[in-house]
């Protein structure tokens, strides 16, 4: 990420070139006009998977999910399909305690919120969806999200801190829970990473 933040986008090409699978997390948050046009210069590196924020929806959108006036989140997802990236988008950040979720979304729980974007987001085409493993259980318990892949920070071990993530869950809670892919920072990289990766991949249900 921090080659992205810098600009230098050719670090996805460079990646891929290893073999490696590039998530392009840059979270473009911009008004549905320009966000296409922001996707694009990311896309000409055809990552993986490219990232925006959920939160790019129009109000009309918010108010009216009729296919025919989706505008900036659906112009992104169908711009990654047409060069083979996985459309993703963050729901509701794992920072964010309930508390201050509720505050700013007028009321609403975390997973209210959340299952309102995915819906959105399934409307819009995409593949991908960012949310705590939290709410991964509520996402999967509704059928229509079969095809929805979970992404979810927020991962740390129970005897870890939790440091600037409110909404954390251990890794085989969240397997378990649902999630697809885990997003896992400081409890991998504190220390020695492959030690830190095979106590993690002990943990996880398949390794049982």
């Amino acid at each position: 990420r921090a080659f992205l933040e810098g600009g230098s986008l050719e670090i996805i090409a460079k990646l891929q070139y290893m073999g490696l699978k590039v998530f392009d997390d840059s979270k473009m948050v911009e008004i549905p006009t320009k966000l296409l046009a922001i996707a694009k210069k990311h896309l000409v590196y055809k990552p993986w998977m490219l990232n925006c924020m959920a939160g790019s929806a129009s109000t009309m959108l918010m108010q009216d999910p009729n296919p025919d006036k989706i505008d900036g989140l659906k112009r992104f997802a169908d711009a990654c399909h047409e060069v083979g990236t996985r459309p993703c988008a963050v729901t509701v950040l794992t920072t964010k305690d309930p508390a201050v979720v509720e505050q700013e979304y007028g009321g609403r729980t975390p997973i209210d919120q959340v299952l309102t974007y995915v819906e959105m987001l399934l409307e819009c085409g995409f593949t991908d969806v960012v949310c705590s493993a939290k709410e991964a259980p509520a996402i999967r318990e509704e059928n229509r999200f079969d095809k929805l892949c979970l992404v979810t920070p927020g991962i740390r071990l129970p005897e870890g801190d939790a440091h600037d993530q409110a909404r954390v869950v251990t890794p085989e809670a969240a397997v378990e829970g649902g999630s697809d892919y885990l997003v896992i920072g400081r409890p991998l990289t504190n220390g020695v990473p492959a030690e830190n990766l095979r106590t993690i991949a002990n943990r996880l249900p398949q390794a049982a």
